[in-house]
């Protein structure tokens, strides 16, 4: 469609309008029409820009992160979102401590970066990009992605050059391990640090609000056999399941199933959650190590696995699916709930996220093929791929016995 200037002009008067709605949200109700919205807008933008701007929107995004984590540890985000009212400069500092004079070009930052609304001289009140970050969870996720991940992807450059630009395929080391005062791979190093861990722990909770839920989107009755299902049949294993929310969901969903359902996970972790189920009838918690032990419950009918295998390299995934593999039979499905990405037009959630755990563990978010290769080498076969959330990419690979 080819457009004048009047064109152009009408569709900014459109664009600025919308974004001066009183409630600083749009709602649209279509998820799709949202979706397109948000990439249209976000291509268009970046269309529009000349070559110095392109450059320098790149050159100072090294910004964002440390200064949106000064905003959520001096309290400037959380004080904004507490009231629906404008502050001055003067009354936030009173409230977070912060110097007058550094607090006033925090906030001119802010207000430039979208992250606040500026509404009068020396004036601010909070936005939707201050609500969120105002929260505990996404806060301590922001904190997390500062003090950690952010150190390994400062020191990508170099690691990469060091290894000659060559793929990684472990835990240790990694642009990450290579970053930090430590010998300990990733995961003993959250083990060994306790802050580390409540930070990790609420990155990841922070990662899941918002996004679709698997027990909302899927219908394992569906693909369960529900064939001679009796009270003593496995219907869900729920392997390396950590808190159980899958399997207290899969539970909640599908309680007139008969059958029993498993979680089975870390001798620590194992102790902390058996105390939430002793009082929900079927559900049972067992120490499980998939990375070194063959499968001890034989015939489930769904052994699911949820966020694993993208913080391995395809080596000691073979391994772990060997393990698994031994317990299943031709009644048996393995559910692996991780990101699938398309072999064209990827999400930018999807690739980054593939670009993280590499610089972390050294693993590998993998493509639908890269699927299919790795589980067909261990003699299993994907019968079905279902995508239940576009924009991250989120999947259930359905695979059994070839």
């Amino acid at each position: 469609m080819n457009c004048d200037d009047t064109d152009y002009e009408v569709l900014a008067s459109q664009i600025e309008s919308l974004l001066k709605r009183p409630d600083g949200a749009l709602q649209i109700r279509d998820e799709k029409t949202r979706r397109r919205l948000v990439e249209g807008a976000r291509k268009l933008a970046e269309s529009l820009e000349f070559p110095r701007e392109t450059y320098r929107r790149i050159q100072y995004s090294h910004l964002v992160l440390p200064l949106a984590v000064v905003g959520v540890d001096t309290g400037v985000f959380s004080a904004l979102a507490s009231e629906n009212r404008p502050f001055c400069s003067t009354e936030l500092a009173k409230k977070t401590g912060v110097d007058t004079q550094l607090l006033r070009r925090l906030l001119r930052y802010y207000q430039a970066t979208d992250m606040i609304s500026q509404v009068a001289v020396d004036t601010y009140q909070s936005s939707p990009v201050a609500n969120v970050l105002s929260s505990d969870n996404h806060s301590d996720s922001l904190r997390f992605t500062h003090k950690i991940t952010a150190q390994g992807s400062s020191n990508l450059p170099d690691w990469l050059r060091s290894i000659q630009y060559s793929c990684p395929v472990g835990v240790s080391p990694t642009a990450w391990t290579s970053s930090i005062p430590s010998e300990l791979d990733p995961f003993t190093y959250l083990k060994h640090n306790p802050w580390a861990l409540k930070l990790f722990q609420s990155h990841m909770m922070a990662q899941r609000v918002g996004r679709k839920s698997l027990m909302d989107a899927f219908d394992f009755k569906k693909h369960l056999n529900t064939q001679d299902i009796s009270s003593s049949t496995f219907l869900f294993v729920d392997i390396g399941g950590g808190t159980g929310s899958q399997s207290l969901a899969f539970r909640k969903q599908y309680s007139k199933l008969p059958g029993r359902v498993a979680l089975q996970d870390r001798p620590e972790v194992v102790e902390r959650v058996k105390p939430m189920f002793a009082n929900i009838e079927n559900i049972e918690a067992e120490v499980y190590d998939f990375s070194t032990t063959p499968q001890p419950i034989r015939g489930a009918r769904v052994y699911y696995m949820r966020n694993i295998f993208h913080a391995w390299a395809d080596a000691k995934c073979v391994e772990i699916l060997l393990n698994i593999k031994a317990g299943m039979t031709e009644q048996s499905v393995l559910m692996i709930d991780e990101i699938a990405i398309p072999e064209t037009n990827a999400k930018g959630q999807a690739a980054q996220h593939d670009l993280e755990v590499m610089i972390c563990v050294g693993g590998v978010e993998r493509t639908e093929g890269q699927w299919a290769s790795l589980l067909s080498g261990v003699g299993l076969i994907v019968h079905e791929i279902v995508k239940y959330d576009e924009d991250y990419e989120d999947a259930l690979i359905i695979a059994g016995l070839a």
